[in-house]
């Protein structure tokens, strides 16, 4: 924490310098990774959102592919947040944690979406005595076969958040609640000023406003659209804009417009009749802008259909007649591709709306639009293991329809801080001529504290001005060191959905146990269940080695990221395999395991494992007399210790504990604990009853062919 405030105070007083000395230049704002005056963890992984409110500058973040999301450091997962900057060069401080706030558990994964909304009228209708601005911040938690949407309120004058659970539900046939934009509309024949909000797949929802709720605002039961036509989106909505006093939004590679009116309808005016990817989702970054060939408002928009995007803009004009002409505007692959001087072979762009900027010197409207790029060629400029440049770049787009590219911190090259994309942009509130910048794109791959925020004056922004590079001063990594330690196992158990079991094991000696290897993932066994009911014999079990914690973090990372592996998981024969999400259990081995000294090699055994749980949290005295009384009547009765273990993770480290036998058959193992309970019976009362009553699962294993562990 020290050392994060001396960072910023010796950044500030450079920045300061700079600015008397009539030297205008970047500043790094925001670097993740350190612990506010509160004590919260500052982090993420990406800037989603920058929004100005009331004098102060908020930030949303996101923790996809960052460890403390991965990696629970407290026995759960870190979940978004809104950050609060007080003051120029002032510190961010956590103003929301999203995990921590909603009382029901959910986990947050990104801030979707963070908004400075003004409503003008109650809700019934009539005009407020004043128009009220609320700060409001959406996202969407995701578990086991479904999702929710929540969205929070700040009090201004308390500094608090109220939350409210806006919709939740199934995620069946590919269902994402993801919310991605809100607008404030007012219906031209009912008079009703309403909050929109998408809701990811599921479709649009709106509230109204309503002083007497905490949260103030209402919102309804039923979705607006797509609810009574199509149910849900094929893909998630990413823009919600309003142009001519009506109000659009984008799904795909379609443009719908709201047709005022009791009942509301939508039609659609746009449909680009292609294949949108919904990670990268089709039309982007929907924006209004002034109509270039005439009156009215024109619609701006990012045509990124997927995986071989271009990056085209594109623009809607009305044709004073109720339709729109569309036009093209610019490709962004061609112009990164002229800036750079290398071949582009993919952008994404407009993660949020087109940021408009009043232009100081012309006194013109220009809209800011930033991007991604995978590049070939000079692989120095490349985000070390990806296609991707280094670099945040963006274009300004000014009224007479010219595009100009520029950088954040200027041109990126090596040494410099990996940036990938510019996703936010917002004017300071702080009366200096500033305009902030935010993002990051983690595509993927590990991003730990990788988020960022640079501030520089509006015409360096725009390209008017040479600004000289950020100071930049490393900060102390606060990775725990335990997250190092190792080595460590990992049990993984899968449950095959029916009529699967045999396609899952033919994936994993077919395909998956070939591509652990290329990513040092060391498997020492696979298992299946040597009997029971049918639905508990569609498991398979294994056992993978890690050198840390932290490396098995990273290399699932990689394995996942394996082009190989996409294309096993492409195949029709390996979809839909399973029943439920994998069960994952980081392991330390105890000091007295043989795991090392075995090494099974003849098949025929039949393996034990047993977890031992206890619902009080004391294993401490459970491993004690497991480890003093039931371990030394293991040879005596003719069984094989494999390994002992304790979870590593929270909160199960402190409520179980888990051992692996070998057994001739399944008859020897039965007369083996027979045995066992006899010479136990006279010193259960150590551990305060029977500690084989606390077993929560016993699963008799066999292994694979191709398990080293035979």
């Amino acid at each position: 924490m020290i050392l994060s405030c001396r960072i910023l105070l010796i950044g500030s007083a450079i920045a300061l310098a700079s600015f008397a000395l009539g030297e205008p230049r970047w500043r790094q704002s925001y670097d993740a990774g350190y612990v506010d005056r509160s004590g919260a963890y500052a982090g993420g992984s990406e800037i989603m959102h920058l929004v100005a409110h009331k004098g102060k500058m908020y930030a949303a973040n996101g923790y996809w592919v960052d460890a403390r999301w991965v990696i629970p450091p407290e026995g759960r997962k870190q979940s978004a947040q809104v950050l609060r900057l007080d003051q120029a060069a002032g510190e961010w401080q956590v103003d929301l944690d999203t995990g921590k706030t909603n009382g029901m558990g959910l986990e947050y994964m990104k801030g979707n979406v963070l908004k400075s909304v003004t409503f003008t009228r109650d809700r019934s209708g009539g005009l407020l005595a004043q128009p009220h601005k609320l700060l409001v911040m959406a996202a969407g938690a995701n578990f086991e076969k479904g999702g929710a949407v929540s969205v929070w309120v700040r009090d201004d004058e308390k500094g608090a958040w109220i939350h409210t659970l806006v919709r939740h539900g199934s995620s069946a046939g590919g269902i994402r609640w993801v919310p991605r934009d809100m607008e404030v509309h007012r219906d031209k024949v009912t008079g009703e000023e309403r909050l929109f909000l998408s809701l990811g797949n599921p479709g649009i929802i709106s509230g109204i406003y309503d002083e007497s709720l905490p949260g103030k605002i209402r919102w309804e039961r039923h979705l607006e659209h797509p609810f009574l036509s199509e149910g849900s989106f094929r893909t998630r909505p990413l823009g919600i804009a309003r142009a001519n006093k009506s109000l659009f939004f984008s799904e795909g590679g379609a443009i719908y417009q709201r047709i005022d009116g009791e009942p509301a309808h939508y039609r659609v005016i746009l449909d680009l009749h292609e294949d949108a990817d919904t990670d990268v989702g089709g039309i982007r970054g929907l924006s209004a802008v002034k109509n270039p060939r005439g009156d009215g408002e024109s619609l701006l928009f990012l045509w990124a259909p997927g995986a071989r995007s271009a990056s085209q803009v594109k623009r809607l004009d009305p044709d004073g007649k109720g339709g729109f002409t569309m036009h093209d505007e610019a490709n962004i692959m061609k112009l990164m591709s002229e800036k750079l001087g290398v071949e582009v072979t993919y952008t994404l762009g407009a993660h949020n709306m087109m940021y408009p900027v009043v232009d100081s010197e012309t006194g013109e409207i220009v809209h800011i639009i930033g991007f991604q790029g995978n590049i070939r060629g000079k692989n120095e400029l490349r985000w070390k293991g990806s296609a991707l440049y280094g670099g945040a770049m963006y274009a300004v787009r000014r009224g007479n329809l010219s595009y100009a590219l520029h950088e954040i911190n200027n041109g990126y090259k090596p040494g410099k801080p990996i940036l990938v994309s510019p996703r936010a942009f917002c004017l300071s509130p702080f009366s200096d001529n500033g305009i902030y910048v935010g993002g990051h794109d983690a595509s993927r791959k590990i991003s730990d504290d990788m988020a960022w925020i640079f501030e520089a004056p509006l015409e360096v922004v725009l390209g008017q001005a040479k600004g000289r590079d950020a100071e930049l001063i490393e900060k102390e990594s606060l990775r725990s060191p335990r997250l190092m330690e190792g080595p460590l196992h990992e049990l993984r158990i899968y449950s095959a959905a029916e009529g699967r079991h045999g396609d899952l094991i033919k994936r994993f000696k077919d395909h998956t146990d070939q591509i652990f290897r290329r990513h040092k993932l060391e498997a020492l066994g696979y298992w299946i269940p040597a009997g029971g009911p049918a639905k508990k014999r569609r498991r398979l079990v294994y056992l993978l080695r890690h050198e840390s914690r932290y490396d098995a973090y990273r290399n699932w990372v990689n394995f996942s990221n394996d082009r190989e592996w996409e294309r096993v998981l492409d195949k029709p024969e390996f979809q839909g395999l399973l029943a439920k999400k994998p069960e994952s259990i980081f392991l330390n081995e105890k000091p007295y395991s043989r795991l090392r000294e075995v090494a099974i090699k003849q098949p025929g055994g039949i393996y034990e494992l047993r977890i031992y749980a206890e619902s009080r949290g004391e294993t401490t005295a459970l491993e004690n007399w497991f480890e003093g009384q039931l371990r030394p009547l293991f040879s005596k009765h003719g069984m094989r210790e494999i390994g002992s273990w304790a979870p590593f993770d929270k909160p199960s480290s402190g409520t179980s504990f888990f051992s692996l036998l070998y057994h001739k058959d399944r008859e020897q193992a039965e007369a083996a604990w027979k045995g066992l309970h006899r010479d136990l019976s006279s010193k259960l009362e150590a551990v305060n009853g029977d500690v084989l009553s606390t077993q929560s699962d016993v699963i008799f294993l066999r292994a694979l062919g191709f398990s080293p562990l035979k």
